[in-house]
């Protein structure tokens, strides 16, 4: 496509590129529009750039490419960008990026946790994990989570919204859909487990955190979701809108003389070649998406348009050559750029196609002219310097920056190695099309390189075989075998093919440790046969109890993924933090997800959260008030613990006692209470006394013990049996008041029982 569509003098360079492509064995392509980058890098976090094996500290802002490595040591975590997904490791991971392009994101984990939310998908997009026993292949919005048992020998998926295909050796193939766990233990998916969803960890609530930031972040009025990094931007700046160009942010935390593209370092990073990181935690977005331009004596951010899918640029820059410049590896000058305006044409310095020259400058302005564009486009199809077109900054001191050609190629800081350029100088300044610098080991790996492979890194993992649905693109090869390519390539990136060629040249040792990415499920993509729902089985169905490490996160109770009382486990715990809005699905407008919403406002709450003894209080006042208790038996404790079962059990045996053995019960407290004081008549009551009180005592205690529904056991047990008269005084405490009706006739009935018993005595005596 480059060759139909340049203009006539191109023909001139067909017999070199035709021996080029010959050499190469395919044609060109244009490099992907979207790059993963690093968010965060909390701990300990090593790197090892693709090819090399030397590992590094991993830096924030640092594009990932195919063949790049990551491992977190331990309480170290990660956040990646890739496109509308987010991407999180937790600590002691072993991470590797596969392949990706504008369609396919394959990554490789081999050891610990990955965390991943899609909150956007394209058609024909898809996100691979390959693990040590299956392929994980997500095609829709939802979150998931991978984890990896220590020795690899189980691999456990979690759907927390969404739902997947896994894919194993023979052809195996299952859906796993969203509110469950799966736990595979072998390679052809055969011994599994369905588990629910697991309660939340560290882990997972710092992931919800940073999910938070995209979803509430104000920039997404302003910017397309696919625009990495920028959440960044709300933290470090504020958005205008200005009569000229529209929505514009402006940076709140740089030095009085700063400028775009001057606080950071070039890396090397293919196929894209010379690439700008920058150091600012905000700074991904503005450097690789957009216009700079200078309003009201600042320095403002204007986006991409919202309404496209974003294209990614290594550096909206123009380098500039000539007239006492220079930018070839020959001469060793110092190496000029200034940022690019809102109506300046951005000219890659390496290869691209007409369609990709258009969409990489369209996507990331709103107000450029498409006759620049073509007019631009021809000169750089021929090779040539820009010289019709005139650039907004290409003469303004305060735009342009300089460093020399030794730490230019060396990845050095910029702002401690800028170089002063006079007016004369710039005036006689070129933008180029080409800058041929060819890169040093040093470029590859960017930023502070001092300590190489001075990193303690597990590797074993790393070596450990996965599963993959799809064939990677390769990128193991070594840094002298790369520049050299560099250099026959006339100091131009290498294109994917490019890279797939010389990969392919490597020693018999690199192809052999390649081989253990085991491609699966090949003839099921033919035939496209889509996989069945995976049939759930417990634990015990499965005919294996134990567990491997990792699996007890399936088996603690307290709140799941979702915020959730878990279901299994033997004693519910509360929740870590209340369920907010970052636990809803993120699928807003799916049936399902409205459904799983409303069934967790339902849920009911865990025992733990009631206060037992705050809501009793004021049950046991209006108890003493009412129904005084007899200081002996209230300090009885085996009848305060007594089971609720056992006491109307006794309940029902003192109503079935004959009351003919109620009479001398009655009887005899009466002559003790004229006999003796009252107090001694609760201290000794008859030994009949106790079958008949004990039982009618123990459920009030019962009741104010443990809190029971007032409509359903208070009526039943104030409601005894009928008693004669006398039986309810003996029964009534001392201070209780009694009718006098019944007061005057148990009087009588007492003087007439004394006169009874005085004559029984005088004739005994008689």
């Amino acid at each position: 496509m480059f060759m139909r569509r340049a203009c006539p003098p191109v023909i001139r360079l067909i017999p070199a590129l035709f021996v080029f492509l010959i050499a190469s064995g395919t044609a060109l392509a244009d490099p992907p529009g979207r790059v993963a980058r690093l968010s965060h890098v909390g701990g300990e976090v090593s790197m090892r750039p693709a090819g090399l094996e030397d590992w590094t500290d991993a830096r924030i802002n640092r594009p990932l490419i195919a063949g790049d490595n990551l491992y977190t040591d331990r309480a170290s975590r990660v956040e990646m960008e890739i496109g509308a997904a987010t991407l999180r490791l937790d600590e002691r991971t072993s991470f590797g990026l596969l392949d990706l392009d504008d369609d396919i994101a394959q990554v490789e984990l081999t050891e610990g946790t990955l965390s991943l939310t899609v909150r956007r998908i394209f058609e024909g997009q898809s996100y691979e994990v390959d693990t040590p026993t299956l392929a994980l292949v997500i095609d829709e919005v939802g979150q998931y989570r991978i984890d990896i048992a220590p020795d690899g020998s189980s691999t456990m998926v979690t759907v927390v919204d969404g739902s997947a295909d896994v894919y194993g050796s023979d052809n195996a193939s299952f859906r796993v859909r969203d509110g469950f766990s799966y736990r595979f233990y072998d390679t052809r998916l055969e011994d599994y487990e369905t588990l629910d969803l697991p309660r939340q960890d560290d882990f997972d609530r710092w992931c919800y955190e940073r999910a938070e930031r995209y979803e509430r972040s104000p920039s997404r009025r302003y910017v397309s979701d696919e625009v990495i990094g920028y959440a960044d931007l709300d933290d470090y700046g504020t958005w205008s809108t200005t009569r000229d160009y529209g929505a514009v942010w402006y940076p709140s935390r740089v030095e009085v003389d700063w400028a775009p593209y001057r606080d950071g370092h070039w890396a090397w990073i293919d196929p894209w070649g010379w690439t700008w990181v920058d150091n600012a935690p905000w700074g991904f977005a503005p450097s690789h998406y957009g216009r700079w331009a200078y309003v009201g004596n600042r320095w403002g951010w204007l986006p991409s348009p919202r309404n496209v899918r974003p294209v990614y640029a290594p550096a909206l820059v123009a380098f500039v050559g000539g007239g006492g410049f220079s930018v070839t590896i020959s001469s060793g000058g110092p190496v000029g750029w200034f940022p690019l305006g809102p109506r300046d044409v951005y000219v890659p310095w390496y290869r691209g196609s007409r369609d990709y020259f258009n969409r990489v400058n369209v996507h990331n302005t709103t107000i450029i002219n498409n006759t620049y564009i073509t007019n631009v486009y021809n000169n750089y199809s021929r090779g040539r310097p820009v010289d019709n077109f005139n650039y907004a900054y290409r003469r303004n001191d305060r735009a342009f920056t300089a460093v020399s050609h030794d730490a230019f190629i060396n990845a050095r800081a910029v702002q401690r190695s800028r170089v002063q350029v006079n007016q004369a100088q710039l005036a006689r300044s070129q933008v180029v099309s080409r800058v041929q610098m060819a890169p040093t080991p040093r470029s590859f790996v960017g930023g502070s390189v001092e300590r190489g492979g001075g990193r303690a890194v597990r590797t074993e993992a790393f070596d450990r075989q996965v599963i993959a649905r799809r064939e990677p693109v390769t990128r193991r090869m070594d840094v002298t075998t790369r520049i050299q390519a560099i250099n026959r390539n006339d100091n131009q990136p290498l294109a994917a093919s490019e890279l797939r060629e010389i990969s392919a040249r490597r020693p018999q040792a690199d192809v052999q440790r390649d081989r253990r990415i085991k491609v699966v499920g090949e003839g099921n993509r033919s035939a496209a046969v889509a996989p069945k729902p995976l049939p759930q089985r417990t634990a015990s169905e499965r005919g294996r109890v134990e567990r491997p490490v990792g699996a007890e996160r399936g088996d603690r109770g307290g709140a799941d993924m979702r915020g959730k009382p878990a279901a299994r486990g033997t004693e519910a715990k509360p929740p870590v933090r209340p369920t907010t809005s970052r636990d809803r699905p993120l699928r807003e407008d799916s049936p399902a997800n409205r459904e799983r919403r409303e069934s967790t406002v339902r849920a009911p709450r865990p025992v733990e959260r009631a206060k037992p003894q705050e809501r009793e209080l004021p049950q046991r006042q209006v108890e003493r008030r009412e129904s005084p208790v007899r200081p002996a038996q209230e300090n009885t404790p085996s009848r305060v613990i007594a089971p609720q079962r056992e006491t109307q059990q006794r309940e029902i045996q003192q109503r079935q006692t004959p009351q003919r053995q109620q009479v001398p019960q009655r009887e005899l407290p009466q002559r003790e209470i004229r006999e003796r004081p009252p107090v001694q008549t609760r201290e000794a009551p008859p030994r009949s006394a106790p079958a008949q009180v004990a039982p009618r005592e123990m459920p009030q205690r019962e009741n104010r013990e443990r809190p029971q529904p007032p409509s359903r056991a208070l009526p039943q047990r104030a409601t005894p049996q009928p008693a004669p008269a006398r039986e309810i005084q003996q029964r009534q405490p001392r201070n209780a008041p009694v009718a006098p009706q019944r007061a005057e006739k148990s009087a009588k009935k007492d003087d007439q029982d004394k006169d009874n018993k005085d004559d029984r005595k005088r004739r005994d005596r008689n």
